[in-house]
């Protein structure tokens, strides 16, 4: 859809369109598969050694080596997650309970959490690229990690034949230890910022593949070309300024509520994106472990109920509303649906739209925009929470809204060995999170895979994610 902002695999985990280039490139310490299963990738083996959910283990491969032709050993693998700890986006939410990375000998990482994190497969994995691993000549030059790979993947990037923002050219990595896995010789990832002509490009062969949002739906459906989707995304509005400090009617939990019955959130979901999204009033995504279908209507439109509680919260005559959002991905689409439904209640708003993530988050973390739109992947409760719950800041609570009740309910379940009681302990917090309307979720996205003739039948599991770059196969 865009270029890449950076090829380094711990800056880029924020962008969708990282995802292909980085994965090409690296290889991850585990494989997340499109059923949610994990298995080895560079690490043979994986697993927990306590009963806390704290202590993460990974005997490494044996004899595996970059691109370069170094070791990848867990001196090399350490070095590379402490960059990532470093340096990554999410390192301060999704990886701030590490509290250690060592090296017990040279095949084996442990990994300390001075508090329970039971999602650490996930982020070891392709999945959220943290687990990507680079090569010690990476990171001894870090600003060559732009425009670079320094991985062990199955393939690496051809500078030479590589435009930035236009075409980038990987060849097979003849160090890769998955011989099986390396099914192309040569694989060029294209950018084209418009899903129509992405779709013309399919048809006429000039593209073998490419993830396209919910919006080029209904012309795929049109040309009759092969796909999958899968539920891969949230988008929405999140009402951030919850103590009021720059929007203060936000800081009454009735003018969040009030802000959520305005919302028509069939009419949006069907209007946008046909039959590629579900309208939903939560922050959960069927498949993960905080999902309620309960809480799927939990705010039915109702105008009528949104205009009684701005009355009983003080605010008849509604008020105005300083709101920022994104073109990308039919984001700022969605904001400008809800916009328009906010106004019949009496909320004005003035918008600002940012063209790249980049220039969003940095908006979004000068605290100067109370209600921000925004789209968010599908990720299990403990990943979100850290965005969604926990009073830390970040693009999602740029003010670091706490709730002592959110707060116990996330501890106890991180801590759960029980997946069934843990599921149900995050499903309380989702439900909690719901009540509280610190977010105006709108529709529950599909991501999508579409194919053109010379790849194979794309598998793909029910309820689980979209195939990967790694698993296109040819046809014969």
């Amino acid at each position: 859809m865009s270029g890449p902002p950076t090829l380094d695999p711990y800056k880029a985990n924020l962008d969708p369109n990282s995802a292909a280039n980085i994965n090409l490139g690296y290889a991850a310490l585990i494989r997340m598969n499109p059923d949610r299963t994990f298995t080895g990738d560079l690490a043979e083996s994986f697993g927990y050694t306590d009963k806390q959910n704290k202590v993460f283990q990974l005997k490494l491969r044996a004899d595996v080596k970059f691109a370069d032709g170094t070791p990848v050993d867990a001196a090399a693998v350490v070095a590379s997650l402490e960059y990532f700890r470093k340096v990554g986006v999410n390192a301060a939410s999704w990886g701030g309970s590490i509290s250690s990375i060592t090296a017990p000998d040279s095949s084996t990482v442990v990994i300390t959490n001075s508090t329970s994190n039971p999602v650490m497969p996930m982020l070891m994995s392709q999945a959220l690229l943290s687990g990507s691993i680079i090569s010690p000549a990476g990171l001894a030059d870090p600003g060559k990690l732009a425009q670079q790979t320094f991985g062990a993947g199955p393939y690496t990037l051809d500078p030479a034949n590589t435009v930035p923002n236009d075409h980038y050219t990987y060849t097979a990595n003849p160090n890769y230890w998955n011989k099986a896995q390396q099914r192309w010789k040569r694989v060029v990832v294209r950018i084209i910022p418009d899903a129509n002509a992405t779709v013309q490009a399919i048809q006429a062969n000039q593209v073998d593949a490419a993830a396209v949002g919910p919006d080029a739906g209904p012309a795929l459906t049109a040309a009759g070309l092969q796909h999958v989707k899968a539920g891969t995304a949230l988008m929405g509005m999140v009402l951030a300024d919850r103590d009021g400090a720059v929007a203060a009617p936000l800081k009454d939990a009735r003018v969040r509520q009030a802000l959520n019955y305005a919302i028509d959130r069939a009419a949006v979901t069907k209007a946008i994106f046909g039959d590629f999204a579900e309208p939903t009033s939560q922050t959960s995504i069927p498949g993960y472990d905080g999902y309620s279908e309960a809480l799927d209507g939990r705010y039915p439109y109702d105008p009528d109920q949104a205009k009684s509680l701005l009355s009983a919260a003080g605010y008849p005559n509604g008020f105005t509303l300083i709101v920022e959002t994104q073109g990308f991905f039919g984001i700022n689409i969605v904001t400008q649906a809800v916009i328009a439904q906010w106004k019949k209640i009496g909320v004005n708003v003035e918008l600002t739209t940012d063209a790249q993530p980049p220039q969003w988050i940095a908006n979004v973390m000068a605290r100067k925009f109370p209600v921000t739109g925004f789209g968010y992947g599908a990720l299990p409760t403990y990943l979100s929470s850290q965005n969604f719950m926990l009073p830390t800041a970040n693009p999602f609570n740029p003010f670091g809204t706490g709730d002592d009740q959110l707060n116990q309910l996330l501890a106890q379940a991180a801590a759960e060995p029980d997946p069934a009681k843990q599921a149900a302990a995050y499903q309380q917090a989702t439900t909690r999170l719901s009540e509280v309307a610190w977010f105006a979720p709108v529709a529950r996205v599909a991501g999508i895979l579409v194919v053109g003739k010379r790849l194979a039948n794309i598998d793909q599991p029910g309820g689980g994610n979209l195939p990967d770059v790694l698993s296109l196969r040819p046809s014969a």
